[in-house]
């Protein structure tokens, strides 16, 4: 197919992930970003794989972790700043119930590449609270998710591929796809939270869930894990840790509350009597949807206009590759996951 332009309308992970695969495909890309973001660069990056409590794996986790781990690798050369960071995280497990899926689970072929068998070592597990033992987690890891957008937005300004603005609307004429004097073959709304505020796409169901982490310095949290139980406790290295996160449903506030602080208190203490000093608070929206998929598809009217969004809190696993579903649908028709697409909305309005 003949290399065509494309204009993407923010420039956080869904559309940078989408960029550097158009790319790899011989098109080009314009950005339209304000340079400010309050969800792929405040996120806390982490790459679970599991779901807890009845210790599943994660939605498609096997392709999504192949081509996550393959795609911030690539990333790190191209931008020239690390990014992926494998880290073990270490799961005080809460009942006798997980504690029994665990062992269960990790058995299973299927669950080789994510659970470690329960040792001896693990079950007397001493440096945080332990009543129903502990497991380890393998293949998890975090993205630098600060330095991933900066990078993103100084590497398409070097390339010229960036307008560093708001998306002006009276600029944009959404039948011949023109945004300030240049006609584009496609378009893609890539806005995550704000989504809401276009008139493109705004009747999906896109919620704005707030979330809050704190930062601390401590110098008896241990450092080679990320313990897990009600809250992440993400080591940054010089005794310092991302203690995340809350969830604030249909809530696009940025201010940092006591509430949210104490939540996070609460949880990092029930962890472990560790003293600690709180540098900051940092607050993101997310953009969920209801039933956990993101939405992914072309608008019902305006052709060759298409929407990535609803990534929440798995983001940055699932991100890489549904960029490369997109794009193979936008330019080869090739269909969506039913789980994934824009048309599982569609046909309920039409219903």
């Amino acid at each position: 197919m003949d290399s065509q332009h494309v204009l993407i309308i923010g420039a956080g992970l869904a559309g940078t992930s989408l960029a550097h695969q158009l790319l790899a495909n011989g098109h080009r890309v314009q950005f339209v970003d304000r340079g400010v973001n309050h969800s792929t660069a405040v996120a806390a990056g982490m790459v679970n794989p599991m779901v807890f409590r009845r210790m599943n794996k994660s939605w498609r986790l096997d392709e999504f972790m192949k081509d996550a781990k393959s795609f911030y690798l690539h990333m790190e050369k191209e931008l020239g700043h690390a990014l992926f960071h494998p880290i073990v995280i270490r799961r005080m497990l809460s009942s006798e119930q997980e504690r029994n899926f665990w062992l269960e689970r990790s058995k299973l072929p299927e669950y080789q590449d994510y659970l470690t068998e329960l040792t001896p070592e693990d079950e007397s597990y001493s440096l945080a609270e332990n009543h129903f033992g502990s497991g380890r987690l393998k293949s998890s890891f975090w993205v630098d998710a600060k330095v991933y957008y900066e990078k993103n937005l100084d590497y398409f300004e070097r390339k010229e591929s960036l307008f560093k603005e708001d998306f002006d609307l009276l600029s944009f004429d959404e039948n011949t796809l023109n945004y300030k004097g240049t006609s584009y073959d496609k378009v893609v709304f890539t806005v995550g939270y704000q989504q809401i505020n276009t008139p493109f796409f705004n009747e999906l169901p896109i919620q704005q869930t707030k979330g809050q982490t704190i930062r601390v310095h401590s110098k008896e949290i241990p450092e080679v894990e990320s313990l897990n139980r009600k809250c992440f406790v993400l080591p940054l290295g010089d005794q310092v840790f991302r203690i995340g996160a809350t969830y604030e449903w249909d809530n696009p506030d940025l201010k940092p509350t006591n509430e949210a602080k104490q939540e996070l208190m609460d949880y990092l203490n029930a962890l472990g009597s560790y003293s600690y000093e709180i540098i900051d608070q940092q607050v993101g929206v997310r953009p969920t949807v209801l039933d956990r998929r993101p939405i992914l598809g072309a608008h019902h009217t305006i052709k060759n206009m298409y929407l990535f969004n609803g990534l929440g809190t798995k983001g940055y696993l699932m991100a890489p590759t549904l960029a490369r579903e997109l794009s193979d649908y936008m330019f080869h028709e090739i269909p969506l996951d039913k789980e994934i697409s824009i048309e599982r909305f569609y046909r309920k309005s039409n219903s």
